[in-house]
């Protein structure tokens, strides 16, 4: 059950984490501990050089949320966020997660600038998130297939079907050894599945399991990611945790779990989950283009193909969702049609593309922007034609906005992207693998769109409807 905003001294009120929506604005506060931080790193882009990090909040619903500080930012949080305290936060924003690259199961994740509010809470409600667990969000065995390619961490509970010796590693990196220990656990999904625990949870409560696993004890794994090993396999982190025999009060599905393996006369041996895979490794994205629609839930359950793999060109119908005003929306580019990026030289512009120099530019479109339909939402690139039919003026036109400070310009800008939203188009998507810190993610870009004629889209509903009526 989600607790109810509570107030706080001063008028605030704290909100769960779990009633956030980027429609809320930037009025509220959260309450929250610091569950882990990443290390912090540095990266090098078109843009420049910079420093981040990666910090995982959980309030006392024992939802999480994560939230990446970038460069300024990054540099004035990393010594203050400490693993374990407790902090007040507003006056952040929102932004939809990226499922393939992020390791917390929210819809959302944390914008944290230099407007945000960071305090650290020293009053009696810090005591009470010490001890409060992550809730569970259990992903059948059957379904994790599905995680390829994410690093998002995932909860599993299942039975011991077997655990293995414990053995060891050794790592490429420093040629030290990694202990470990191969476990193999089922659930009412009727699917199997192998998972490594590494390290202290490999030796410690492996080795509980390794004395009980006649019994077929139930566990809980929280926080475990999903690989391609042997098709589908599990395995630990520095994150995860175990827990054996856990209590039917605190995970519901234990109660489930056993009547159902009561109903199966002492049967462990069940299917991997992964049988089909692996003998063609990562599942593939099919090949080729389709020219049928499709939702977009159907383009973010696509299992992410093996970085290299061809582009793949999808139609969609959706919305037009949050684009954000903050970010660069545009670059400069050389005025003879070649779109080349230009820099400012001296009194000229200079392209290093081209290695010319030029008296003048064009501002081209390059802007993020989300895409909602009935089944989900997806972040996509979109590029100068596509962007100026969302937004009804040109790139240069917007900068004239933009880039004053005048408060009536300024309110001008918001409203053009504000007005943008929430309208309906036919869009060609182009779905592309990159690799990005060694994590393979799907990337969609416009390719092209146009508006929703309401006469085709209607011609299109009989013809379907047709379709299922003759099935």
């Amino acid at each position: 059950v989600m607790s109810q905003p509570t107030g706080l001294p001063g008028g605030r009120r704290v909100q769960p984490i779990q009633s956030l929506n980027p429609y809320m604005g930037a009025s509220w506060t959260i309450r929250a501990r610091v569950a882990s931080k990443g290390q912090m790193r540095t990266y090098n882009s078109a843009k420049g050089d910079g420093n981040l990090f990666n910090v995982e909040f959980i309030d006392e619903d024992g939802t999480r949320i994560e939230a990446t500080l970038w460069r300024e930012v990054a540099s004035k949080y990393f010594e203050v966020l400490e693993e374990g305290k407790v902090f007040y936060i507003s006056k952040a924003g929102l932004k939809p997660a990226n499922k393939v690259y992020s390791s917390v199961n929210n819809d959302y994740q944390l914008l944290i600038s230099d407007r945000t509010a960071i305090e650290e809470c020293k009053d009696s409600s810090a005591e009470q998130l010490q001890n409060v667990k992550a809730k569970l969000q259990v992903t059948k065995i059957a379904d994790l297939p599905q995680s390829l390619g994410s690093r998002m961490l995932l909860d599993v509970v299942g039975i011991i079907a077997n655990a293995g010796p414990l053995g060891s590693v050794k790592r490429k990196a420093d040629n030290s050894e990694l202990t470990r220990r191969d476990l193999t656990i089922f659930d009412s999904s009727g699917s199997s599945v192998s998972v490594t625990l590494w390290q202290s949870l490999a030796t410690e409560e492996g080795a509980e399991l390794d004395k009980i696993q006649s019994e077929h004890p139930i566990i809980a794994l929280q926080g475990v990611r999903a690989n391609d090993y042997n098709g589908v396999s599990l395995s630990t982190v520095s994150r995860s945790s175990i827990t054996v025999n856990p209590s039917e009060e605190d995970i519901p599905e234990v109660k489930a779990l056993k009547e159902w393996f009561a109903t199966q006369d002492g049967k462990t041996d069940f299917p991997h989950c992964g049988a089909g895979l692996m003998n063609n490794g990562r599942a593939s994205l099919n090949g080729g283009s389709s020219n049928k629609r499709v939702t977009l839930k159907e383009l973010k359950d696509k299992p992410v193909p093996p970085v290299g793999s061809k582009a793949e060109y999808f139609n969609v119908l959706a919305y037009i969702g949050n684009i954000m005003p903050d970010q660069t929306m545009y670059y400069m580019s050389a005025p003879d049609g070649s779109n080349r990026k230009v820099i400012p030289s001296g009194s000229t512009y200079f392209s290093e593309a081209t290695q010319k120099h030029y008296d003048s530019f064009v501002r081209r479109y390059v802007m993020r922007g989300q895409i909602m339909d009935h089944t989900g939402q997806i972040m996509v690139n979109v590029f100068n034609d596509q962007a100026e039919v969302i937004l009804g003026c040109t790139a240069d036109e917007l900068a004239e906005l933009k880039e004053k400070s005048e408060p009536d310009l300024q309110k001008r800008y918001d409203n053009i992207l504000r007005y943008a939203a929430f309208k309906p188009y036919n869009l060609r998507v182009m779905c592309k693998v990159e690799e990005y810190q060694d994590v393979p993610r799907l990337k969609f870009a416009v390719q092209n769109l146009k508006p929703l004629h309401f006469v085709e889209q209607s011609a299109w509903l009989l013809e379907n409807i047709q379709g299922l009526l003759s099935d």
